[in-house]
């Protein structure tokens, strides 16, 4: 690796180079006014320095999740074969368009945004073999115009990287932006064998994470989210949907499996659980994938009063 004057050039000073990077942008970005012009050029600036000038360095790719089939599969899981042609996507944090090229060839119609200018680049020029180009854009979610109502929106370890004061505004607009009986599909890594992000690296398990995840989320507190936002119905999985990828499986997603999760994430944190969780990162991250993972679909059925608007979710939040 060929480092500029004076700045790194192993994979190991790199790495230790992204931690300090991330961790100054995420201490910058927690600290401007929520909507500020000031927070927008400083995220924007956060994921164009990490992802262009230091992960396609020293990790080329690194900053994309490499399971996309295991997305599809959940977004046809949800929509009947006869849809094809005439259901649209939306993926929101679309990166450099992997997730909607591979729905785009399958005859979906695919609508994305990313804050990486890079990425977005990158997508137009892949995706206009396959889908309108101009469908992906880039900028800011909250600034964004939708064209249509969308059937499924995916949200594909994205959540976590928003600040946590504007999570609440972001899926408040994916539940406008969704068509009756629409699903918001969000993946994203569990909390409870954090850090997740590049402080993984550095912190002891357990931690709070430093960088670019500014909120590590259980399913129960995306339960609560999606309900606040106003989906009437929340959904999850008996496991994570990643355990089949390479058979090409998909697991029904149901409001059991919610419940189930849950009321195990309570079991978790009691009894020899928390032992078990804190023998290292890959037997939590097991664990949770078998029991609880935080694979959420939130859905929208108009013409039902919504959990908040009457008062009491259908998941009864935690006490």
């Amino acid at each position: 690796m060929n480092g500029k004057s004076g700045g790194p050039t192993t994979f190991e000073e790199w790495r230790q180079h992204h931690y300090e990077i991330e961790k100054k942008y995420a201490r910058q970005i927690l600290e401007t006014p929520k909507g500020s012009d000031q927070r927008r050029q400083v995220f924007q600036q956060a994921y164009s320095d990490v992802i262009g000038n230091i992960i396609e360095n020293y990790n080329p790719g690194g900053g994309e999740t490499n399971y996309t089939d295991t997305v599809v599969g959940i977004v046809k899981s949800l929509l009947s074969p006869s849809r094809k042609h005439t259901a649209t996507i939306f993926d929101l944090g679309c990166g450099s368009g992997n997730l909607l090229m591979a729905l785009a060839k399958d005859g979906y119609n695919v609508y994305g945004i990313d804050v990486s200018q890079a990425s977005i680049a990158q997508a137009k020029q892949d995706l206009s073999r396959f889908a309108i180009s101009d469908h992906v854009e880039h900028g800011d979610f909250l600034d964004y115009d939708p064209p249509a109502k969308f059937d499924v929106i995916v949200m594909d370890n994205v959540i976590e990287h928003l600040v946590p004061d504007e999570t609440p505004d972001i899926l408040a607009k994916c539940y406008e932006m969704l068509a009756q009986d629409g699903y918001l599909v969000v993946l994203t890594p569990h909390s409870f064998s954090g850090p997740h992000d590049v402080s993984r690296y550095f912190l002891p398990f357990g931690s709070k994470a430093e960088g670019f995840h500014l909120k590590e989320f259980s399913f129960t507190d995306m339960n609560e989210f999606l309900l606040d936002a106003g989906f009437q119905e929340v959904w999850g999985f008996p496991f994570h949907p990643r355990l089949l990828g390479k058979y090409h499986l998909t697991p029904k997603p149901s409001e059991w499996a919610a419940r189930k999760s849950m009321m195990l994430e309570k079991v978790a944190q009691l009894g020899p659980f928390p032992k078990l969780l804190r023998l290292g990162r890959m037997s939590a991250r097991m664990v949770t994938a078998l029991a609880f993972p935080t694979v959420a679909v939130g859905v929208k059925r108009l013409g039902e009063t919504s959990s908040k608007d009457a008062g009491r979710p259908l998941h009864t939040k935690p006490q």
